[in-house]
């Protein structure tokens, strides 16, 4: 037979070898590995605020949550996308409120930079504000449309980068002011910390970091109902002293978080009565006393 009859032979069955050779090594055929999700899919959208979550970039992840949660509103990724939300917004109320304390122990100390150390701890109270309204407006969405049916899903990876002592914050404690490169560093890293924090709180795991990680090396950690709203009463209850008259002084908003709390409160024993949990009804009455203990402060 003649080479250019052997090639017309076998060309086709060559070009399909190698067009399913090509298909498999990208990850498209059978043991390729997941398919990945099309562009304009929730999964697709819920993987980018996953992924900026990983590498805690905060604000970018909580925009991403919100452009699940308006595109797809009705999909088990806009359910999630509240819960990470809640989670970063939380976290970055937390970075705020302890960047505004150091402030504050500098203004404490006196000195000719006083008058600024205060400026500046309330300025960051302001940031914490606009952070926990954010925080109630994905908290209230999920408290108005409890269902024991949804998917309590907190889904994502724990950041792999690890937070240090924030060095420039302790300058700042003993009164000391930052120039504007060192300050957007020192904000930086406690937001990132703070969303730490809030990682390991919801996870049950505070003050256990490396807990917190195990819990999430599948990538995903089922949420108890009642102990999530739980932890989001105790929050609201936490974050009212901001509107207090030592701080912010805004008293529509301290009554208004006083009520939220109240409100996980009773959902959280409602979901109690229907599913016991001895360790989460311990919880949930702390709460219950401690809100009842503030009431009789505030009368």
């Amino acid at each position: 037979m003649k080479k250019d009859g052997l090639f017309r032979q076998f060309f086709p069955m060559v070009f399909c070898i190698g067009v399913l050779w090509i298909a498999v090594s990208c990850g498209g055929g059978a043991g390729g590995g997941k398919p990945q999700p099309a562009r304009n899919s929730p999964e697709f959208a819920y993987n980018e605020a996953k992924e900026a979550m990983s590498a805690i970039k905060i604000e970018k992840s909580i925009s991403l949550t919100n452009d699940v949660m308006n595109r797809f509103p009705n999909s088990e990724q806009a359910q999630r996308a509240r819960i990470l939300r809640i989670v970063l917004l939380n976290g970055l109320a937390h970075g705020f409120e302890d960047l505004a304390d150091a402030y504050i122990d500098g203004f404490e100390k006196g000195g000719k930079n006083a008058g600024q150390l205060r400026s500046a701890a309330f300025d960051f109270y302001r940031k914490k504000k606009n952070a926990i309204l954010g925080f109630n407006d994905a908290c209230d969405y999920l408290l108005q449309n409890y269902s024991d049916k949804a998917d309590y899903l907190l889904d994502c990876d724990f950041p792999s980068q690890e937070t240090s002592v924030n060095r420039l914050i302790e300058e700042v404690k003993k009164g000391n002011l930052l120039d504007s490169d060192q300050l957007k560093r020192a904000e930086e890293q406690e937001l990132r910390e703070g969303v730490l924090v809030s990682l390991a709180t919801f996870l049950g795991a505070e003050g256990d970091r490396n807990k917190a990680k195990k819990l999430l090396e599948g990538g995903s950690k089922p949420l108890d109902p009642a102990d999530f709203f739980v932890q989001i009463g105790t929050i609201f209850l936490d974050d009212q002293n901001l509107f207090g008259r030592k701080a912010l002084n805004e008293i529509q908003y301290y009554r208004l978080f006083f009520q939220k709390a109240q409100e996980c409160s009773l959902l959280a024993q409602k979901i109690l009565k229907d599913k016991p949990n001895k360790d989460t009804q311990a919880m949930a009455d702390r709460l219950k006393a401690d809100l009842e203990t503030a009431e009789k402060k505030g009368k």
